[in-house]
């Protein structure tokens, strides 16, 4: 017989319900159906858009929707060769580490409830491991999930860690407990990433884009990006999940191809989410516009269809989640300089042209002319934003290379884009 594992809607650890079962199919692909409960409940809604209520979804959805829930690449290896299981195999994965994922499910072995009187349990975090796991080894997730009842599933490839933090106070979420905010840590292979994160976040706050908080925490090693978690919220004085899904769960896409050229999520079928399923379409077409020409003025070459969310507010609205991983990648080599999501079919930045914005426009169902403008004030906006991002960067976190290398970068891509549409 096969193991079943439960997917419970959980808010708080006062308030869960039971949305329903997974199970692995002969083809070990994950199978989820909805409980009979939620079904039948007044409150009740479909967890992803590609998860309809009816049951009418493709074969692999359901496998493609939780398979996203979970890390990526050298950090999944690393909690899989700590915690003895496969590296592909995403329901045991699931079953140890799904207790606390992006959004409001929990993924357990029960269909128990949990208890009303049930009071949040945290595992504080000394400065000194806070000190090693800054510099980015050995990987604090790999480390800290799946062990001593922490159950924490985060996707994604940097290793990075969700916990709890009240004042200067960062704890470890066990069992029921909600974390508040992620840990970002720094790279081996790219210099100053937490830096740089906060700097490109900080900017894009400047130009009036809806960003994700990010600040910074130096340890005597390294510094430690701190990302609030805008799927989080308290109430009454308890934290309290709001509910979430990106754009490959959306869509039914795998992770593994998160990017367009892999089959990942174009523009155009992005926009076709919002104006079906958001609660304002017009409004969130334009952040996905704000979001497409912002990656592309800054230079983040990354910005795939898991850096992009929909956020479920309580009453049952759709909208565009703040914006996250947002990174200048033309700052490293290293990394192809070619953009996850293509503007009009062309993928290379410095070749973005007129023509291909004007195709970009009609893409996302917003006027060229309309596009045209945002892209020559957002231009402004940031270049006469980042003298002002980097003296508020130096007042609070000090002195990093990034505040001399990631303005020129960027003043040097916008010049690229001005170019293109001479």
């Amino acid at each position: 017989m096969s193991e079943t594992l439960y997917v419970h809607y959980q808010q708080s650890v006062k308030r869960s319900s039971k949305v329903g079962e997974i199970t692995l199919t002969e083809a070990s692909k994950i199978h989820f159906r909805y409980s009979s409960n939620w079904l039948a409940s007044t409150t009740s809604f479909p967890i992803s858009i590609s998860l309809p209520l009816d049951g009418a979804t493709s074969e692999n959805a359901s496998h493609h929707f939780f398979a996203n829930l979970l890390p990526e690449a050298n950090v999944r290896q690393q909690i899989c060769k700590s915690l003895g299981i496969s590296n592909g195999n995403d329901f045991q994965l699931l079953k140890a580490i799904g207790g606390d994922c992006a959004g409001a499910l929990k993924i357990t072995t029960t269909d128990e409830i949990a208890s009303p009187t049930a009071v949040p349990n945290y595992e504080e975090v000394t400065e000194s491991q806070l000190a090693q796991w800054s510099i980015g080894s050995p990987d604090a997730f790999a480390a800290v999930t799946g062990l001593n009842e922490v159950r924490l599933s985060l996707a994604g490839a940097q290793d990075k860690l969700p916990v709890h933090i009240e004042g200067d106070r960062v704890s470890v979420p066990r069992g029921d407990a909600p974390s508040t905010h992620i840990l970002k840590f720094a790279s081996p292979f790219y210099s100053h990433l937490p830096e740089n994160e906060t700097f490109v976040s900080m900017l894009a706050t400047e130009i009036g884009l809806p960003t994700a908080p990010v600040s910074l925490r130096k340890t005597e090693r390294a510094s430690i990006a701190i990302i609030t978690r805008y799927d989080r919220f308290e109430r009454d004085g308890v934290d309290c999940r709001l509910h979430q899904e990106d754009f490959c769960q959306a869509l039914g896409i795998s992770p593994l191809n998160k990017y367009e050229k892999e089959g990942g999520p174009r523009f155009q079928q992005c926009a076709e989410i919002l104006r079906r399923h958001a609660s304002f379409p017009l409004v969130e077409l334009q952040k996905l516009m704000q979001w497409g020409l912002f990656n592309l003025l800054v230079g983040n070459a990354d910005a795939h269809g898991k850096n992009l969310s929909l956020l479920y507010d309580e009453q049952g609205g759709i909208r565009l989640a703040p914006f996250y991983d947002l990174v200048c990648t033309r700052n490293y080599k290293r990394i192809a300089r070619d953009m996850a999501m293509g503007y009009g079919g062309m993928f290379d930045p410095d070749l973005v042209s007129s023509e291909h914005l004007d195709t970009f426009a009609r893409d996302i169902g917003i006027r060229p002319n309309l596009v045209a403008r945002e892209l020559d004030e957002m231009m402004d906006r940031v270049t006469s934003g980042l003298a002002k991002v980097a003296a508020n960067f130096a007042e609070g976190f000090g002195k990093s290379p990034v505040l001399e290398r990631l303005p020129i970068v960027i003043r040097k891509q916008i010049r690229r884009v001005r170019s293109q549409r001479k």
